[in-house]
Formats: C-alpha cells, structure tokens, sequence
C-alpha cells in the first residue's frame, strides 16, 4: 500500500516537474515573441512612413511642377506673340506701352534684340540699342535653325545688373526665312520659386527646377535660399518622372534625401523635390523607443505573472483535483450564477408516452422563480404546480429534448402566474434517464431589442418616423383602404432653397429648421394621419379615409401654410421657408406603395419646377413629360457621344459700312432622323441636366479649331464669340480649358470672345463674376447677351470690363412701329457710350430697324438682314464682301 502511495507520489512529483519546465518554457516564448512582433511593427512602420513620405515628395513635386509650367508656359506663348508681332511689322512694337496696358506681369521682362545683337524694342530695365550679341542664348538661336523655346541660366543686365536672371529666346526670321533676330524675354531666377510656400518645406528639404541634365535655374530650401543648388555635381534622371533615395555623398551636407522629380519634356526643363531622410525619420525615431519600453514593460508583468501563476497553481491544484468530478456533475446545468437549473426526472405511461416531470434537483434562483421554496420545489411534479394547459406544453418541450438531446424555447409570462413575470429563455439537454434545465431571465435584453427597433424605425433628429417605417406602415394602410373602398392620400414634401440655407447658416441651423418643420407638420395631422421623414428636406404625410380629391387639396393648402409659419430662433430676415409638394391618390395614381410614392414624388418635381411653393396632385401628363425628357436627355447624351453636334456661324456688321465685324458660334443638332435641330429643342434639356458643361467644351473645341483653319488659310483673324451659361461658369474647369485650347491651336484670348446672358452676370453667390474677372485678366472678351431684359447693375458693367452688349431682339422687333422700343434701344446705347462700351443690336431683319439703329448710333448689329447662321465653309465668302448689307438696306 506503501509502495503505490509512494509511485503516486513520485508521479505527480514528476508531471509537476514536467509542467514547471513547460510553464518556464512557455513564458520565455511569449516574450519572445512579444519583442519580435515589436521590432516586425517598428520595421513595418518605418517603412510606411518612408512611404508617406515618398508619396509627399511626389506630391509636392507635381504642385511645384504645375507652378513651373505655367509660368514658362505664359513666357512661351508671350514669346509667341512678340514674334509674331515683330514679324508681321504691321505696327510698331512698343514693349514698354505694351506693360504698361498689363499685357504682361510686372515681374517678366520682353526685349526684341536685332540680327546685329542690339536691342531693337526695350523695356522698363534693358533700354533700346543697348548691345547683347555677346551672350551664349543670342549665338544659340542664330546657329539653331529652329523656333523652339531657348532657356539660358545667367546673370543680368540693366536694372537687373549683377542678378541671377534665366533667359527665354526664341529666333525670329525675316520674309526670306533668314535670321532676323531674337525675342527675349527675362525674369529672375527666385520666380520660379516665389510660388511655392516656405512652410511646406521642411529642414533639410529643397525644391529646385534645372535644364534636364544640365545647371539649376532656382532653388529654394526652408529658409528660402535662392543658391544655385545642393547636388555636388549635376544629377542625370533617365525616366521622365520616378521617385528615390539618393544617398548622402551626392550633396553638398551629406544628407540622405528622398528626391521625386518630373521632367517637362516640351521646355527640357526638370523639376525636383527632396525630403531628408533623417529629419522625415526623426519623429518616428522617438515612437520606436516607445514600442521597445512597452514591450519591455509587457514582457516583465508576463514573467511577474507567470511566476505568481505558477505559485497559484500549485496551491490550488490539489482542491482543484478534489473538486474536480464533483464541478464536471454540475457543469452541465449551470452556465451562471444568475441562471435557474433544474434536474427533471421524466415519468413514462404504460403506453410509452411521457406522463410527468419530476424536479430532482433545483437551485434557489429556480425557487425564486418558481415563488415557491426550495426544499417543496424538490420531489414536485410540474403537473402539479403549471395548469393544464402550461404542463402540457412543457412536456412538449421536454418530450423534444428527450428525442433530439437539446431544446431551446424564449416564452413570456404575464404577472399574476406562478412564475415571475417577464421574458425567459429555456435550455434543457438530455443526460442520461434525466434532463438538465437552465432557466435565464431576459427581460432586459428583450426591452433593449425593442428600444433599438424603435430606434431603426424612428428619425434620430426630428423624433418622426423614417423610410424603414413607411416601407412597412403604408402597404398594410393601402390594404386597409382597399378593404374599406376609402381613398388615400400620400404628400410628398420638399423644402424649398433648404441647400441655400444649410450653406449660408450651417448644418446646425438647418437642422434646427427640420425639428421645426416636423413640429409645423405634426400640428396639423389628425388622430389617424400619419408623417415620416424619409432624408434630408423630405417628408411624406399619409391621410385615410379621405372622402375627394377636394379635401386633399385642402390638406396641401393647410401643410404649406403651417411651414411658411415656422418659428425658429434664427432672424426670419436672413431667410424664408416654403415648400413643395406632390400629392397621389390611392386608387387613381397608384395601387402599391411603389407606384405611389413614383407619383406624388413626380407632381412634387412638377410643383419644385414649376413654380416652388406651391401643390401639384399627379397626372398622368406629368409622367410623360418626365419620360420625354429622359428620352431627351438620353438622345443628347448620344449626340454627344456621336459627335453629332455641329457649329453654325453668324456675322455682326458695322452699322454704318456693313463691315464683316465679327461672328457668334450657335450650337445645332444633326439628328439623324429628324435632321437640323434648333438649339431651342435641346439646350434646356442640357442645362437641366447638366449636360451643357460638355456640351459646352464640344462647342469651344470646335470654334476654335475653326479659328485656327481660317488663319492657316490667310483669312483676317476675326473675335468669335461662343455662349458660356452659368453652370459652366461655376465648374472651375472652365478657365483651364479655354486655356488649354489657346495653347493646342495656336490662339490668342482676343480672338476668343465669352457670350454670356445678363442674368448669368449677377448670380447671387458671386462666383460666375469671380470666373468672369479671371477670364478677363488671361485676356478673354467679355459680351453681355439679351441685355435690357434682366436687372443689369452698371456697377457690374463697369467692374467687370464688359467689351461689348447686345440689345435683345425683343426690343428690335418692333422698331419703326413702336415708339418705346425706339426709347429703350435709344437708352442702351447712350448707357453703352458712356461706359465705352459696343453696342450690337440682334434679331435686325428690316431696313426700317437698320436705319434707326444708324440714327441711334447702335455700332454694329447681327440678324437675318446681314446673314443666317451658316456652316464654316460659307464664312469665308462673307469675309470678303466689301459689304454684308443688301442694296435694299442701304437705302437711309
């Protein structure tokens, strides 16, 4: 006996021994591990980092790139303009008159040296006959028999004497294609850097521009040094752009840098960043430090724990071996301390069916359930302490459990039965002959269920109910009205402006408006009637029982009162509240909710265009109309894609000589089955849509491809003017394509004139004026369309540098017959002489109205009288008459 306590002894002694080495062993693998994932995270994020990094320097690279084009990209087309002067001859070039009309920046600086090296047209810092010959860039054009862009690093002359300058040439060529001289234009070589802010540059970071594979024209560093550079010798990049680490021997500080350039193929120019290494790294120095303490720190409590663990366990180890059999008998009914456990033994019939259930065990959490002591609970049969029908039901849920193993049900029960009262969730799993009940109280997770249904289905601002709700509340309201052959009523509501006000007043404003408006709306529903928000500014208001198409005009007219009386605390000066709304009837718009909803929303579109503030109850009409207009919308769409749009051009005259003047670009339609379509049947699908940004850039594209032809053809560079509306006035991408299509087709701004109406000019929120002043400063002229019929501000006439306005057609009309018309074109033109503006009088058919806009003064005037819109190849015809009036129109 001895002998086997002692071998049980040595046993537990030795798996003892076994788990000490194991437990040694297993902590020394988790700090292990701990520090190993902690250098794996330290290597991870540094090299995220440097990746940032590289991503900022390209960044910063591709701004610093769009500065250092555009800038040599304006000298370049300037030197364009200068040659193109200079050999024509036609005037002479008078530079410095020239800046002075702002032609060119104060900061760039234009002279026109001749075939013998002097300065033939001067500026403000190099005078006329001052002699450059002597340079590297005047040898350069001379010998280069081309009319590239020459750019040439030095030091200045004149005012600029003793400067770092960079020098653009370009070669001129007199008729016979000889060497006739060379445009320069100069600037300081700090300009290319001016642009770029000193505060994104960090220490040990620079952004510089050179020749490709050639010196550096500026540089720029955190303190803004202007030196000629920080590479030891000249860098050589192979791609036309990349991004690298460049390690420190190759600069003048031995720094690592990472370096992203850009070339700019066209000019040979490359454009550089560089971030130092150390410096980007220096931060994320300091957080690995951190990690390393943290996992030092973790890695000790792991040992602390381990050993305190270990200590633990073999205090407990022997109680844990005692208890062992006895927590393994009891761990099948009990998942906690709160939970009700039953041992049942089932009772079988002589026919095998289950009779009674038998408690054998229970705790007191089950007596306390139950209300009935612990010591009567056990021994109990359930027939005895449930009615009959609640016995029966248990021993349903128990035969189920006897026959699969498990069984689960959630059951409620009332106050006033013989059971607690709430929602229970009961278990039972069969062991053996007996089974295992645990018994859960989850009343409190069935009300926190309940709450967040509540919630799904409930607006969170306006306390309303939301989509989620009408999605189940108006199928089952259509049935009831469809059982009872009552009528339905939905209304579909929109704020009207609310965009406005949530811009002007804030998020917090506007939802202030929405609680009020849902306050407004609840004032006015009866018991039954019912109102949901389904986003943003809409709302639906549902009304049973309506007795006539009547009453629910009568319901609108009484929502829109009740919104237009909203209360806030926000000044009612600063804005004002109206509404929108679309209004279906259940059965005759719609017999599912779908259908429904599509037809108030759709009178509600009708109301919103229409005239806002109002009510429309749906017809069928209006759903055709919107069905054409997305078949319009989808046929432009393909026009565009088809390219079937067309430019049609028509002349302006000089009132007095009928001198071809200038030309309007008019847009029209090849339709491939219904052939020329009038603007008038598309442009407003265009503009409602917003199709007419594109539509828009076609006709520019065109017109100035257009324009580009007839120059290469050798005809008289007259100013064509294309329409711009206000959307296209309020996408920035405007001004850079117009740019864009001077630069491709070799234009100048002045041959390109923007068309626009007088409402256009005078948008409230300021930004079409903002985009008219800018396209007036690259040059642009600017022509006001249909004037006298909006409320011009000559205020915005004079600070916008208007070149030319258009007397609407509808004053022209009815000239010679009517005296105001007479008067008002008499008052446009007096307003347009005092402003030194052009007046163009439109829509001019008779010789009558010809005549008395002679008498007026009117300078020049367009309609079918000089021409009708014709394609382009008819222009060139009309160029060369010596007049565009009819012998018929001269007459005075």
């Amino acid at each position: 006996m001895k002998d086997t306590q002692d071998t049980a002894l040595l046993k537990h002694l030795h798996e003892d021994r076994m788990m000490m080495i194991v437990w040694i062993f297993a902590c020394m693998l988790i700090v292990s591990a701990l520090f190993g994932v902690t250098f794996i995270k330290i290597n991870a994020d540094r090299t995220q980092q440097l990746i940032a990094v590289e991503q900022q320097t390209q960044a910063r690279t591709a701004s610093y790139l769009e500065q250092v084009t555009q800038t040599v990209g304006q000298v370049d087309q300037l030197s364009r303009v200068i040659k193109y002067q200079w050999e024509r001859k036609a005037d002479v070039l008078d530079l410095e008159e020239q800046y002075k009309k702002g032609i060119y920046q104060t900061t760039i600086f234009p002279v026109v040296i001749d075939a013998e090296g002097m300065v033939a047209a001067g500026n403000r810092v190099l005078k006329k006959g001052h002699y450059m010959g002597d340079l590297d860039f005047f040898a350069a054009a001379k010998e280069k028999n081309s009319d590239e862009l020459l750019i040439c690093p030095g030091i200045g002359r004149g005012l600029l004497e003793g400067r770092p300058v960079i020098r653009f040439a370009r070669r001129i060529v007199n008729a016979k294609g000889q060497f006739d001289g060379v445009v320069l234009i100069a600037i300081e070589a700090n300009l290319l850097a001016t642009f770029h802010d000193v505060s994104l540059i960090g220490e040990g970071d620079f952004i510089s521009v050179r020749l490709d594979n050639g010196p550096v024209l500026s540089s720029k560093n955190k303190d803004g040094d202007l030196s000629l550079g920080f590479y030891n010798f000249a860098p050589t990049f192979v791609a036309n752009n990349g991004v690298m680490l460049e390690e420190g021997d190759k600069f003048i500080d031995y720094g690592e840098r990472i370096i992203a350039w850009q070339k700019i193929p066209e000019f040979s120019l490359i454009v550089i960043a560089a971030t130092s290494k150390k410096n980007a790294l220096l931060a994320y120095e300091e957080t690995g430090k951190t990690y390393i303490q943290i996992a030092s720190i973790v890695g000790f409590l792991v040992v602390i724990f381990g050993i305190a663990s270990w200590m633990i366990r073999n205090r407990n180890v022997a109680h844990r071996r005692s208890k062992e059999k006895v927590r393994e008998t009891f761990r099948l009914a009990v998942d906690s301390a709160r939970e009700a456990f039953f041992m049942v033994r089932p009772n079988f019939g002589d026919a095998g069916e289950l009779a009674g259930l038998i408690i054998k065990d229970c705790n007191e959490r089950a007596a306390e359930i139950l209300g009935i002591s612990q010591s009567l609970l056990v021994g109990a049969n359930f027939n005895d302490i449930y009615p009959a029908n609640v016995a029966k039901k248990l021993r349903l849920f128990f035969d189920r459990a006897l026959k699969e193993g498990f069984a689960e049900e959630e059951f409620q029960v009332l106050p006033g039965k013989v059971h607690a009262s709430g929602w229970f969730l009961r278990r039972a799993v069969s062991s053996g002959s007996d089974v295992a009940v645990t018994l859960r109280d989850i009343s409190e997770s069935k009300q926190q269920a309940q709450m967040l249904e509540n919630m799904a289905r409930t607006d969170a601002l306006t306390g309303l109910s939301n989509r989620y709700w009408l999605n189940d509340y108006l199928p089952s309201a259509i049935q009831r009205s469809k059982l009872i052959q009552k009528r339905l009523a939905l209304f579909y509501l929109d704020l009207d402006n609310f965009k406005d006000i949530n811009d002007s007043l804030g998020h917090k404003a506007g939802d202030e408006i929405l609680c009020s408006v849902a306050d407004a709306l609840r004032s006015v529903l009866n018991k039954n009637d019912q109102v949901a928000r389904l986003g943003g500014d809409e709302f639906i208001l549902i009304i049973e029982n309506l007795e006539s198409e009547q009453q629910a005009e009568e319901y609108a007219i009484k929502i829109g009162n009740a919104i237009r009386r909203v209360k806030t605390s926000l000044p009612k000066k600063i804005f004002s509240m109206d509404v929108s709304i679309g209004v279906a009837i259940y059965p005759d718009h719609g017999q599912e909710m779908d259908s429904l909803v599509q037809s108030a929303d759709i009178a509600m579109y009708v109301a919103k265009s229409e005239k806002k503030g109002t009510f429309r109850i749906y017809k069928e009409l209006f759903g055709q109309n919107i069905r054409e207009r997305v078949n319009a919308e989808y046929e432009l769409r393909q026009a565009i894609e088809l390219d079937q749009l067309v430019v049609f051009y028509q002349p302006r005259a000089d009132t007095v000589t009928g001198k071809f003047c200038g030309m309007e670009a008019l847009v029209r339609w090849q339709h491939p089955e219904r052939g020329l379509v009038p603007p008038n049947l598309f442009i407003p699908v265009a503009e409602q849509s917003g199709l007419i940004i594109q539509l828009g850039e076609i006709v520019i594209e065109k017109t100035c491809k257009q324009i580009a032809e007839w120059r290469e053809a050798g005809l008289s560079a007259h100013s064509v003017s294309v329409n711009v509306s206000a959307l296209q006035l309020k996408d920035k991408n405007l001004r850079h394509f117009l740019v864009d299509c001077m630069q491709r087709h070799g234009l100048t701004p002045c041959m390109l004139s923007i068309e626009l109406t007088e409402s256009t000019m005078l948008d409230e929120e300021g930004v079409a004026s903002s985009e008219l002043k800018r396209l007036r400063e690259l040059g642009f002229h600017l022509l006001i369309d249909d004037f006298g019929t909006g409320q011009s501000s000559l205020s915005k006439l004079q600070s916008l540098e208007i070149d030319l306005i258009k007397i609407d057609q509808s004053f022209v009309v009815n000239l010679g017959e009517d005296v105001q018309s007479k008067a008002l074109c008499s008052a446009v033109v007096s307003i347009g002489r005092a402003l030194n503006i052009k007046v163009v009088a439109e829509g001019v058919e008779t010789p009558e109205q010809l005549r008395i806009l002679r008498q007026l003064g009117c300078d020049e005037v367009q309609g079918y009288l000089i021409s009708k819109p014709v394609p382009a190849h008819q222009i060139p015809e009309l160029m060369q008459r010596a007049s565009l009036f009819e012998p018929i129109a001269l007459i005075a």
